[in-house]
């Protein structure tokens, strides 16, 4: 699909991947909706890449469905889609609050499920647009400290290939996008490894529209995390945990800094 002329909807759009990946598709000539919880940072980001934003609850069915009305009625049929909102709670998994636990289901998942149900309808009678669901190479493994939303990205890899291969000859394409660590708030007072290189915002927002024009699947950022996929098929689990430690994945999110992370958390927990 090319981009340029085409209707975009990226949730979760204010800030961070999301504003990376509206800011590219309108540097490619698309017509951009900017959706977000925070309706004053989606307008103002919005007008500063000229775009239009959007205010916008992912959890909330209802309301995704009538964000696509909105959009529909102010841009045109939409063409691209990209789940991208999501949050991340760290912390043991028996020391979880519940309410933090569906959370991360509720945005992270269901947030991704609304969209599609809003998009693809439209999409698949006109055979043609492109859904894009933003995982994680946490949806690829498991990470101590971060147990449910190792769990919402499985859960969205899963997702994207089901409903992938519900609709395969429908003229809708399907991106899965699964980056490593990116350096965004969602990191706060997460340690830096070695390897795999921490990738920006931007890093994943061209992979994304490379994704939407060539028709990728399964996209990793940077390239190299795709050994999280690779690597567990190929070694015994010995050696990959391992390979893990040598790397310090296996403890990053155990060795966060809470205290650095207590705006993120803050906003988090604020909605």
């Amino acid at each position: 699909m090319q981009v340029s002329g085409r209707v975009a909807v990226v949730t979760g759009g204010a800030r961070g991947i999301g504003r990376a990946i509206a800011a590219r598709l309108v540097a490619a000539g698309a017509r951009v909706a900017i959706a977000d919880l925070d309706e004053v940072a989606a307008v103002t980001t919005a007008e500063q890449l000229g775009a239009r934003g959007y205010g916008v609850d992912v959890r909330d069915g209802a309301g995704v469905a009538a964000l696509a009305r909105a959009v529909g009625a102010d841009l045109g049929p939409i063409d691209v889609w990209v789940n991208n909102a999501s949050v991340m709670v760290l912390g043991a998994f028996l020391d979880a609050d519940p309410a933090s636990d569906r959370l991360q289901l509720d945005v992270n998942v269901l947030g991704a499920v609304n969209g599609m149900r809003a998009a693809l309808p439209s999409m698949v009678a006109r055979r043609t647009g492109h859904i894009v669901n933003v995982a994680s190479t946490a949806g690829r493994v498991g990470v101590a400290h971060a147990a449910m939303y190792c769990a919402s990205k499985h859960a969205v890899v899963g997702l994207t290939e089901a409903v992938r291969a519900e609709h395969l000859g429908s003229g809708v394409g399907f991106t899965m996008v699964l980056p490593g660590l990116v350096d965004t708030d969602l990191l706060d007072g997460v340690p830096r490894l070695s390897w795999p290189p921490t990738a920006t915002p931007d890093d994943v927002a061209v992979a994304v529209v490379r994704a939407i024009t060539r028709g990728e699947v399964e996209v990793y950022v940077p390239r190299g995390a795709r050994l999280a996929k690779i690597l567990p098929a190929l070694l015994p689990r010995f050696v990959n945990e391992a390979i893990g430690r040598w790397v310090g994945a296996d403890d990053v999110f155990v060795r966060t800094d809470h205290g650095a992370r207590s705006r993120y958390a803050a906003r988090v927990r604020g909605g």
